[in-house]
């Protein structure tokens, strides 16, 4: 198990990075440093096995296929170019993934030196050497008797790994404990209240997080959207802070209604601008409101409604004229 991971929660921000991925990423960001190249026709590409991920980052995940979809969620926001064997999944930083751990000028922030790279168990470790100095010289550092000495001391990478990579990756790839069967769904989501729970697809882009506080909303917005336009909507930080202000707004236990409902609304103006999150937060309230009397409310809809209250006004003017004259009349021949 890696002990220490150094998420960049700048580059994740604006990246559009969730929780999970910037944990994943931070880990494959570091894997060239230790894990075994291989020479392909599209390059060199390195092995890193789901089995690998889940045993390094328990934290991240306990499943193969929740490890893999992370994996190609990277690989959408052009992070990282997925590859593999019939064995084994190979990884590949682009570009804009190796800007990760970069100054501005190019240089690293947090260089990766020989002792802090992980699975080599053959090298000599200055640590190691240290320590066994430590008992002839009660004056030399390490001492393991030394009462505030850290277990774990803090390290931009990993702090005293063992990591076997031969091992993991003799499993096979997509393999699970059988206690653990692999899932092809992320998780469910009732993307409009009269219909029945659906699938979320692998390739939904947004937040994987369940727990996330936009992931609902997210993802009956993204679904209803698919549905109306057969194409994703685009998740990028604005999204993701456009979501996050209509869970505050209308509720977390709601929101994700609103959204759903509000991709069905046939108005001119919605429909030209294909029903963006702006829109709907820029009425939010007003969408609700729809929501919850299950009427759309579109130009239409709203001068057919004006026109009649100004013929309800009209006649009553009429009829108020009418009685008024009447009386006058009456009044003129007594």
């Amino acid at each position: 198990m890696q002990y220490t991971i150094t998420i960049n929660q700048v580059k994740a921000l604006e990246w559009g990075l969730n929780s999970q991925q910037a944990l994943l990423f931070a880990f494959v960001y570091e894997v060239p440093s230790w894990a075994n190249p291989l020479r392909t026709d599209d390059g060199i590409f390195y092995t890193l096995s789901k089995a690998k991920i889940i045993e390094e980052l328990p934290l991240l995940t306990d499943k193969p296929d929740t490890a893999y979809r992370l994996l190609k969620a990277l690989a959408e926001a052009g992070l990282i170019i997925l590859s593999s064997t019939s064995s084994v999944t190979l990884v590949r930083l682009t570009d804009k993934g190796k800007e990760w751990n970069r100054k501005a000028d190019g240089s690293e922030k947090f260089p990766t030196s020989e002792v802090d790279k992980v699975g080599k168990k053959s090298d000599p470790s200055p640590r190691k050497k240290i320590r066994a100095t430590s008992d002839k010289s009660p004056s030399m550092v390490g001492k393991k008797s030394e009462p505030r000495s850290e277990k774990s001391p803090t390290n931009h990478v990993t702090s005293n790994q063992d990591t076997n990579q031969g091992t993991s990756h003799s499993l096979q790839e997509g393999s699970a404990a059988p206690s653990q069967p692999a899932a092809k769904v992320i998780g469910v989501m009732p993307v409009q209240c009269e219909e029945p729970r659906c699938e979320i697809p692998e390739d939904m882009p947004g937040p994987r997080d369940t727990s996330c506080k936009t992931y609902k909303a997210w993802a009956n917005y993204a679904m209803a959207y698919r549905k109306r336009y057969n194409a994703w909507p685009v998740w990028n930080a604005k999204a993701g802070g456009q979501l996050g202000q209509l869970v505050d707004r209308l509720g977390i236990d709601v929101a994700h209604n609103v959204a759903a409902f509000f991709l069905k609304i046939n108005d001119s103006r919605l429909i030209n601008g294909c029903h963006n999150l702006g829109d709907l937060l820029a009425k939010a309230e007003a969408y609700h409101t729809q929501w919850v009397t299950n009427r759309q409310m579109n130009a239409t809809t709203a001068r057919q409604q004006e026109q009649t209250q100004a013929n309800v006004n009209a006649a009553q003017e009429a009829a108020d004229a009418i009685r008024n004259g009447q009386g006058g009349k009456r009044n003129a021949f007594l």
